[in-house]
């Protein structure tokens, strides 16, 4: 097992990282500071309005502090607060890139892609847009919140309905708020919808994921003893009874599935957990994107990657459609991006207790429809 970051073949770099991040305020204009190929790819993986200089080969040779001074201005003129994300080739040039904007008036995060993968590019946001805590500001912050996660309008929606069962109000959510929220100030107390995207604001009191909410609802009633935990809780404890109900009936035809796990590494553990705990299943490879939890280090090739998930012989992969492709026989939920294997425009969560029972669906279903596919291909 690997320590620390990598250079990861199926993983975006740090500038996408930080422009992730600062697009999750949708008053907030972010500019990529690079080329247009800098620009197109966070473009296409995010979804959202973004700017760019579109940096020209001239401009690379003689500067580029002139160009982004004309974007800067014509995007400030606009009124709204603007940021602006570094690239490599500028970064390698060696300018002071603040001398294009005046003091204050322009958020800069110079992540370029070599300095890490998304989660760098996100700690590196969070450390320019400076959050801070406010005594005056009551309620919970919602951490975890990234537009690079396949689940995360599902888990911002899930993560809220929980807080209002308890009756505790959402101060921040990072990041899908308005900047001018944010800069209203942010509540003593976080929970976390993915852990792998901190912010590093408040005291973070514990995950939403499913596994852990009990953990969690105990400690939020610490902090706010009018909380209503017992929705929560009693809600908490019906799902887990028609996971093990679901899980049995299957288990009562089919063998535990061996599952190979490929995500962040808060997803990455709580899907083997789960996988482990309801399923009986062995788990033998655990592919964490940015830690490199369990047996095949985060800083394999991707040659490496497949050959360790299709040597598994594997039932089930939970990951992406790039780990799927290693074993074309296997059942396959998608829970990391990139997943071709379906459309999600829905908001599915991965957090809350509708987390917990998607994740236990979608497992299932994927399972029963291998089980069908090779029963079809016998008769044939």
């Amino acid at each position: 097992m690997a320590d620390g970051g990598c250079t990861n073949p199926v993983w975006p770099c740090a500038m996408t990282g930080a422009a992730a991040t600062l697009a999750g305020f949708p008053d907030l204009c972010v500019i990529i500071h690079g080329s247009s190929g800098c620009y197109y790819y966070p473009k296409s993986l995010l979804k959202v309005p973004l700017f760019s200089t579109y940096l020209l080969e001239s401009e690379i040779v003689f500067g580029t502090i002139d160009r982004l001074h004309e974007v800067v201005s014509e995007v400030a003129a606009t009124g709204r607060p603007v940021a602006v994300v570094n690239t490599c080739v500028p970064a390698l040039t060696g300018e002071d890139l603040k001398t294009a904007f005046a003091s204050g008036s322009a958020i800069f995060v110079d992540a370029p892609g070599f300095s890490g993968n998304v989660e760098a590019g996100a700690a590196k946001a969070f450390a320019a847009l400076a959050p801070s805590c406010s005594t005056e500001r009551p309620g919970v912050n919602i951490d975890g919140i990234n537009l690079l996660d396949i689940f995360w309008r599902g888990n911002l929606h899930e993560t809220e309905r929980l807080l209002g069962l308890l009756k505790i109000p959402v101060t921040v959510r990072f990041c899908r708020d308005s900047y001018a929220n944010l800069r209203a100030g942010a509540s003593l107390f976080t929970v976390s919808a993915n852990s792998s995207y901190a912010s590093g604001v408040g005291d973070n009191l514990g995950s939403m994921l499913f596994l852990d909410i009990p953990d969690t609802v105990a400690k939020l009633q610490e902090q706010y003893p009018d909380a209503d935990t017992d929705a929560v809780l009693t809600e908490w404890a019906r799902a887990e009874d028609q996971i093990y109900y679901s899980c049995d009936k299957y288990l009562r035809k089919y063998n535990p599935p061996v599952v190979a796990v490929a995500a962040q590494e808060s997803y990455a553990a709580f899907a083997k957990t789960m996988m482990e705990r309801y399923f009986g299943s062995d788990v033998p490879v655990v592919f964490a994107r940015d830690q490199g939890l369990g047996r095949v280090p985060c800083s394999v090739n991707s040659v490496e990657i497949n050959t360790a998930v299709a040597s598994a012989e594997p039932d089930l992969i939970l990951g992406s459609t790039f780990e799927a492709a290693a074993c074309r026989t296997a059942a396959f939920f998608g829970i990391t991006p990139p997943d071709r294997s379906r459309i999600s425009i829905a908001a599915r969560p991965l957090a809350g207790v509708e987390g917990g029972l998607k994740l236990t669906e979608g497992a299932l279903n994927a399972l029963m429809n291998m089980h069908a596919n090779l029963k079809r291909e016998s008769r044939e």
